[in-house]
């Protein structure tokens, strides 16, 4: 009676599968596994069933025909190969490329086709198999046959495991060697004992793990697209770089994404994601689709030529340049992509990451082509620009980098030298002397520019203190200030603490901050412009009459210098306009 309790427990786990399947996949969507697991679990209640029958027959439960009953039990223990043929299979599809996989199913499916023929007629012949008196088959070269085979499966399981354990999935080693193992076991026990409790446990608990790991699997899916999500990428990523397989890697940012859910509502702008990722899904033959973040996708594909890629560019460009119909609405939209092949332009799943994102901001700040391979100009500029952001930080703690140079200021009416601009240069031993264009975007970036700041400050004072006799008659001397500075509400206080610490008088300084920085922070710095301006530091305004020029801001904010553009200066001697004001 244990057997056909550990049968029904064993049905009642499976059923319960089905059903919670079932609402998971209303909730949470179909994974392609998920067919594929329906049909494992179909064909294992379909072994449990016919067990089930062969038990209730062999123990007297139910009274078949003598005939019926010897049909039933040949039927069972052949289920057994041929339910570990189904299993197996499962896992040799994922890890051989198509044409081996097919040749052995062949192969397999052969040998299984002619074992199940002669079980078959042995129900009206009774030579391949020993019964006992309960017409249960307890011998016979068809017990060993099936024994035998089923082995035999499993031993070629374990040859195309050890083969492709390269390709197997990252944490899932186990799980798929020990499926071939459980079978094995279970079987050498069967075979010894007459008793196949430990193969309908093993089976049980190896198709619910399987469950629980496609529920672990949902976690890298998205929800709305359907495609697996930035987790699946990252660990895909780590996968192709741990084996050194050959990949590429295409990123899709759909640009102004914010602009179609402002215009056309949140509904069309998920209907548009999930027809992209579809249209992605076809764009390139075997390859994988994720989306990475709210509007941006990836492709990865097996490494593919350089005219395979200008196919899938020049496809995708004839495509995005057609308007979407999607839940009523025809949206023109425009996308961003960068391209990279692996293992050559990274070797690690976080240096993908930023090398794709320097790709996407390449394209983003020049706006020439809107499609980029990542080429060796471009790895030559990433690694300058590391390089920059190292000698930055090393700025930082050694001040003795920071060179600051004084452009002087006169007067034009009288050609006396009223006044000076710091200047500020990086010195690195490895990259040379480095101008602030190329710095100060990291700095604000970063965050370092305070500190920066901070040192221009103290150079400054020291170069007062040092020089206060011959350097009298300077008015002030001005520093550039940024925006970022004042991302901290006590920087003005850390600023005025330096000053105050030099004994320097604050009227010998002067903040200088470009129109386009003011007007990106107008709030943030009116305050603690106001601080310096009570000091007696002066406060001017660089570059006005770029961009938006703002004549509040202007008025508003204590400015005690103005300093014109050159495009506009430049611009005056052809259009007297520019200047009446």
């Amino acid at each position: 009676m244990e057997l056909i309790g550990t049968e029904f427990f064993s049905i009642i786990i499976m059923v319960a599968i089905l059903v919670d399947r079932r609402k998971v996949r209303r909730r949470k969507g179909s994974l392609p596994a998920d067919q594929f697991y329906l049909k494992l679990l179909v064909s294992y209640l379909g072994f449990l069933f016919i067990a089930l029958l062969a038990h209730v027959s062999i123990l007297q439960v139910v009274h078949f025909p003598l005939f019926l009953e010897r049909t039933i039990s040949i039927v069972h223990i052949v289920t057994f190969p041929l339910f570990i043929l189904i299993r197996l299979s499962s896992v040799e599809v994922h890890l051989l490329e198509r044409k081996p996989f097919v040749i052995l199913s062949i192969v397999q499916v052969t040998g299984a086709a002619i074992y199940t023929a002669f079980s078959l007629v042995d129900i009206l012949l009774g030579r391949f198999y020993v019964f006992d008196d309960t017409l249960r088959i307890v011998g016979g070269n068809g017990f060993i046959t099936t024994t035998l085979l089923s082995v035999a499966y499993c031993l070629v399981a374990f040859v195309v495991i050890a083969v492709s354990w390269k390709k197997i999935e990252l944490g899932n080693h186990l799980h798929v060697f020990i499926i071939p193992l459980f079978f094995m076991v279970s079987m050498v026990f069967f075979y010894l004992f007459k008793q196949h409790n430990l193969f309908t446990l093993s089976t049980s608990f190896l198709l619910l793990t399987n469950y629980m790991f496609l529920l672990r699997k949902r976690f890298e899916i998205d929800s709305l697209t359907g495609v697996p999500n930035q987790n699946a990428f990252m660990t895909r990523l780590e996968w192709i770089l741990k084996q050194k397989h050959e990949a590429t890697v295409f990123v899709l940012d759909i640009e102004n994404f914010r602009f179609i859910n402002h215009r056309y509502g949140t509904a069309v702008g998920d209907a548009l994601l999930q027809s992209f990722a579809t249209y992605l899904s076809a764009l390139v033959l075997d390859a994988e689709v994720f989306r990475i973040a709210g509007n941006r996708f990836s492709v990865v594909a097996s490494k593919l030529s350089h005219n395979e890629i200008v196919r899938v560019v020049n496809r995708f460009k004839v495509r995005i340049a057609q308007p979407w119909e999607v839940a009523g609405a025809s949206i023109s939209f425009h996308v961003n992509v960068a391209i990279i092949e692996l293992p050559d332009h990274a070797d690690a799943k976080d240096q993908v990451v930023d090398t794709l994102d320097f790709t996407l901001s390449e394209i983003k700040s020049r706006r020439r082509q809107s499609i980029v391979i990542y080429n060796k100009r471009l790895m030559l500029l990433r690694q300058r620009r590391l390089n920059i952001l190292t000698a930055l930080r090393n700025a930082i703690s050694n001040e003795s980098m920071v060179v600051v140079h004084y452009q002087p200021i006169y007067d034009t009416s009288t050609g006396h030298l009223v006044s000076a601009e710091a200047l500020m240069r990086l010195q690195d031993d490895q990259l040379g002397l480095l101008m602030p264009g190329e710095f100060i975007p990291f700095a604000e970036n970063t965050g370092l520019i305070v500190n920066l700041t901070e040192i221009m400050l103290r150079r400054v004072c020291t170069f007062l203190t040092n020089h206060e006799t011959a350097f009298r008659h300077l008015r002030h001397i001005s520093i550039n200030v940024s925006a970022e500075d004042f991302s901290s509400s006590d920087m003005a206080r850390r600023l005025l603490d330096i000053v105050d610490n030099s004994g320097v008088k604050a009227s010998r300084l002067s903040f200088e901050m470009t129109e386009s920085l003011l007007l990106e922070s107008y709030e943030t710095v009116k305050n603690s412009w106001g601080a310096f301006a009570q000091r007696g530091i002066t406060l001017a305004l660089d570059d006005f009459g770029t961009g938006y020029s703002n004549l509040e801001a202007l008025v508003n904010m204590p400015f005690d210098i103005v300093k014109i553009d050159r495009s506009v200066v430049s611009n005056s001697t052809n259009n007297f306009e520019l200047i009446t004001l």
